[in-house]
């Protein structure tokens, strides 16, 4: 599994999970709380109707409902709106608690400040009016006759005093002046609070309203209440017209309830207008309220996501621990460490790079250490063969010679040699190795180079053939290939007994230039073909030493020709010779049409050449 798709999967684990917990919880909170809010609605709807309705009787307006409504709150548990019945906002809980205002209930309660009529006079109006009707005493007709204005009810003299206490058995006699005399002492108590200025309320809901340390304390305002209502004749006559028509139809107290409905009626002259209230859910609670199973749902869950999550991280965090910890001891010097590289995801790549860094880094190291122990073995023989003779020359031991000093000389150039094969190889393979790249004919270079060595070739009964029948142009630094060409011939002749042969050919293949050396020498093992280029390496130590090579041929060679874009390959057979293959990618510079004169008796040189010594 690749890297990527970890992460992705890791994320995703979480991310479901904690979706998954998240929509869990907020459905068991919300379906709980919906429960909790209706039940609570249900319970307290009728308390808190009342206590709503019994301040607005007992004060006469709405003005300080709030401190009600945030004790029904807090008692209740619920979200408590009242508005009027134009949605003018009273009071709200939630605001004042200091928390975000809550939804609440489309449809509301409403709340009429209406007084109550005793149930004292319900009992007596029901048991007189049914006596009366039994008894023939009320004509069933006087409905109509009402309507037709033929019967009319007259208001009755209310007392100067409306809070006097009434005789026990006013109520059963007449009960229409009783229930006026409410009324108007419910409009008195109402002048009377206003009057003290102290945002005073009323005793209660029903009559006679005022308690006697009212009555007492605030005699005056009860008193010119009391005038201000006598004296307002109006009013008295409105209300008495509303009530006298439960005195004048029989059946409809009985049948209808026309007595309650018309004291309210009445009652609404007097009483403030009636308010809305709208109940919501009580706030949020915590966890803890989902209960015991649902807490063990949600550790649950919480166990689960972090348990997952934290064998995810593992198998996608412990490859890249290793590969730090692999390249920590890299750096301490331990170039023999490796990780596992097992699978096919991009963690297994890079492991497999790191692996493939630290092979490289190990055998570069192995490489400097031979290059040191080799520089120092080709160094030492010559250096003490040189000290040997200077001390010999020094003490007198051996006699002065001119072979001598030509010994010594020689001795002296090979090392010369060697400290240039190195110092090139060096700027080489740091890439400070200059190169002035010109359009070359590959196939001139050669043949000129083949003719350089042909005197060599000779001397050791070598035939050298050249055959390079076209041009081959390439973008190369003709000092440096002519050094290639160089080593490589200078190698097949060096490894070719007397009598065999050194071919040297160009050809076009594949879009390239191809440049092979072969020669009929000694070959090369196939244990040894891949230490070629190698430093200092030697097929044959002994006969290298007698001959004078450094080691270092090949190696600048293959950098040579590496930094021009193109390949060196080798292939050998022991005793049936080796070839050397250069490929260099081809270049067509401009006028390549035209044959300089140069070109044109290296042309006649090949020619000459390729007639006098056929390739095998």
């Amino acid at each position: 599994m690749s890297f990527r798709l970890r992460i992705f999967l890791l994320v995703m684990v979480v991310a479901v999970t904690a979706i998954g917990a998240t929509a869990w919880l907020t459905l068991s909170l919300t379906s709980r709380e919906l429960n909790r809010a209706q039940q609570a609605s249900e319970r307290h709807r009728a308390e808190i109707r009342d206590t709503v309705q019994r301040y607005g009787v007992t004060h006469g307006r709405w003005s300080g409902i709030d401190v009600v409504v945030r004790e029904l709150s807090q008692r209740t548990g619920l979200h408590i709106q009242v508005t009027t019945v134009d949605g003018e906002r009273l009071a709200d809980s939630d605001n004042l608690e200091g928390r975000a205002e809550g939804p609440v209930q489309s449809v509301p309660i409403t709340a009429k400040a209406r007084p109550r009529l005793s149930e004292e006079i319900l009992l007596a109006a029901d048991s007189q009016r049914a006596t009366d009707l039994a008894s023939g005493k009320l004509d069933p007709n006087a409905k109509e006759l009402y309507r037709a204005g033929k019967v009319s009810l007259q208001r009755p003299k209310l007392p100067r005093d409306l809070f006097a206490a009434e005789p026990p058995d006013s109520a059963l006699e007449s009960p229409l002046p009783t229930v006026l005399r409410q009324l108007a002492q419910y409009r008195a108590a109402l002048r009377a609070i206003n009057c003290t200025g102290d945002a005073d309320a009323l005793a209660s809901d029903t009559a006679p309203y005022l308690s006697r340390e009212q009555l007492a304390d605030d005699a005056r305002c009860v008193r010119t209440a009391t005038e201000d209502i006598l004296s307002d004749t109006g009013w008295l006559q409105h209300v008495w017209s509303i009530l006298a028509k439960c005195g004048i139809d029989p059946r409809t107290f009985v049948v209808a309830g026309c007595l309650v409905g018309s004291f309210e009626a009445a009652a609404d002259t007097t009483a403030i207008s009636s308010v809305d209230i709208h109940l919501g859910a009580p706030p949020a609670p915590g966890v803890s309220a989902l209960g015991q199973p649902a807490a063990f749902g949600v550790a649950g869950l919480i166990v689960v996501a972090v348990l997952g999550t934290a064998w995810i991280a593992r198998r996608v965090s412990h490859p890249v621990w290793r590969l730090t910890e692999a390249s920590r001891q890299l750096a301490d010097g331990r170039l023999d460490v490796r990780v596992p590289a097992a699978g096919k995801g991009e963690l297994a790549r890079l492991s497999a790079s790191f692996n493939a860094m630290a092979e490289a880094v190990q055998q570069s190291e192995e490489r400097q250490r031979r290059l040191v122990a080799d520089v120092a073995h080709e160094m030492r023989t010559p250096l003490s063969n040189l000290r040997g003779y200077l001390e010999g020359l020094s003490d007198g031991v051996v006699q002065p010679s001119r072979e001598l000093f030509a010994s010594l000389h020689e001795e002296t150039m090979l090392q010369r040699r060697i400290l240039d094969d190195l110092q090139v190889l060096a700027l080489a393979e740091a890439g400070n190795l200059g190169y002035t790249k010109l359009p070359i004919d590959l196939a001139e270079l050669a043949g000129a180079g083949a003719t350089a060595h042909r005197a060599v070739a000779k001397e050791a009964g070598i035939a050298l053939t050249v055959d390079v029948p076209a041009p081959q142009w390439v973008q190369a630094d003709p000092d440096r290939l002519r050094q290639v060409l160089g080593n490589l011939l200078t190698n097949a002749i060096r490894y070719t007994d007397a009598g065999g042969h050194v071919l040297v050919r160009v050809r076009e293949q594949n879009h390239e230039a191809v440049l092979t050396v072969r020669d009929t020498g000694v070959g090369i093992t196939p244990a040894d073909l891949s230490r070629v280029f190698d430093r200092f390496w030697r097929a044959d130590p002994a006969r290298q030493r007698a001959t004078g090579g450094t080691g270092l041929g090949l190696t600048i060679a293959h950098r040579i020709v590496t930094d021009h874009g193109g390949r060196i390959e080798v292939i050998s057979e022991p005793g049936d010779g080796t070839t050397f293959t250069v490929r260099l990618p081809l270049h067509a510079p401009a006028g390549t049409g035209q044959v300089s004169a140069g070109q044109g008796r290296a042309g006649q040189g090949r020619a000459g050449r390729l007639s006098a010594a056929p390739p095998p």
